[in-house]
């Protein structure tokens, strides 16, 4: 696929309401070839970015995906202007390696609405159930000026903490009947939360769960020595109920902390970029030790003390900075690192 990113990027840009079927190529575009994302980050400091991204995970069975269907309902009631987005990563199919895509069927019921946006990503056997693609699709889903944005991953164990890494906000999904406190203290999730939420909070348990959960949290936060009481929702999807309450907290949070989450967005980008340079600088350093032939020839001449492995860097920078136009002066840089 060789669509352009900067015209699909600037087709969103200009009508963010309708700009649907733009958006979409473009998250397929980047999840199938994510090397690409880094063509994003020319003028993304003045895009858009949603109130807050939340992160929803937990262990299977816990009711995550019927949990954000009723978050989304709740949203919508509340802020019928507001534009939401769901990042939806499902298993892969063993055979096609796209994703299985049962959290978008739950969740049908919202496919009419203009302000909802769920897109489902295939885990594809990467570490956390996150896929490749998942930041490019976070930062196309800011572009389209979602308000919020819910990454449900797929829930497979401690490799879920990754989520924290695109998350302002991580939300840890539990039910009865799933373990005790000592397993839930090994699964590697709690120190994941930032909210934790016992879902099918009608079913027989759940107050036992809740007790034992409130320990953990006890002696984590004394361990810690924040002294940050985590919160615990009560919920139940199936009968709608503690979604208000759910959300009531979660605008809570972001009254306290956006301030904050932007903020380390913005250094999240940073890091990011700079990364994408030196991933960029170093190719071009082993395309011009490979098509110059200055290898040998240069790293002979450090061995035998002629030049040091400085000297060959720049020599090597001002080669790939002239371009492939320019190959007769890297043939005299060569030269200069012969016998």
């Amino acid at each position: 696929m060789n669509e352009d990113i900067d015209h699909l990027v600037r087709e969103i840009r200009d009508k963010p309401a309708a700009s649907t079927r733009a958006a979409a190529r473009l998250m397929s575009l980047l999840e199938n070839h994510p090397a690409r994302i880094t063509e994003l980050y020319a003028g993304l400091a003045d895009w858009p970015e949603p109130l807050m991204v939340l992160g929803i995970t937990g262990p299977p069975g816990a009711g995550k995906s019927t949990l954000v269907d009723e978050l989304i309902g709740s949203y919508r009631k509340r802020h019928p202007q507001r534009r939401l987005g769901v990042i939806a990563v499902d298993p892969s199919s063993p055979f096609t390696k796209g994703s299985v895509m049962g959290d978008r069927v739950r969740m049908m019921r919202h496919a009419t609405d203009p302000n909802v946006f769920v897109r489902s990503l295939a885990a594809r056997g990467h570490l956390g159930g996150l896929a490749l693609g998942v930041r490019g699709v976070l930062r196309v889903m800011g572009l389209m000026q979602c308000q919020l944005v819910l990454i449900e991953t797929v829930g497979v164990g401690q490799s879920e903490m990754e989520v924290a890494e695109f998350a302002d906000l991580v939300a840890i999904i539990l039910a009865p009947g799933q373990g005790d406190g000592i397993q839930m203290l090994k699964s590697g999730l709690m120190e994941a939360g930032d909210v934790f939420v016992i879902n099918k909070a009608d079913r027989e348990g759940a107050a036992a769960l809740q007790s034992q959960l409130l320990a953990t949290l006890n002696l984590r936060t004394q361990t810690g020595g924040s002294g940050y009481r985590i919160p615990i929702c009560l919920t139940s999807a199936l009968e709608g109920t503690g979604i208000a309450e759910f959300l009531d907290l979660l605008e809570e949070q972001h009254a306290q902390s956006g301030t904050q989450w932007l903020a380390r967005r913005r250094q999240r980008f940073e890091q990011e970029v700079e990364q994408a340079v030196l991933q960029e600088a170093q190719h071009r350093l082993i395309e011009t030790l490979r098509n110059t032939g200055i290898a040998s020839a240069g790293i002979a001449g450090v061995l035998r003390g002629e030049t040091t492995v400085t000297e060959l860097a720049i020599a090597l920078l001002q080669i790939s900075a002239q371009g492939t136009s320019q190959q007769n002066e890297g043939h005299a840089d060569e030269r200069r690192f012969e016998n």
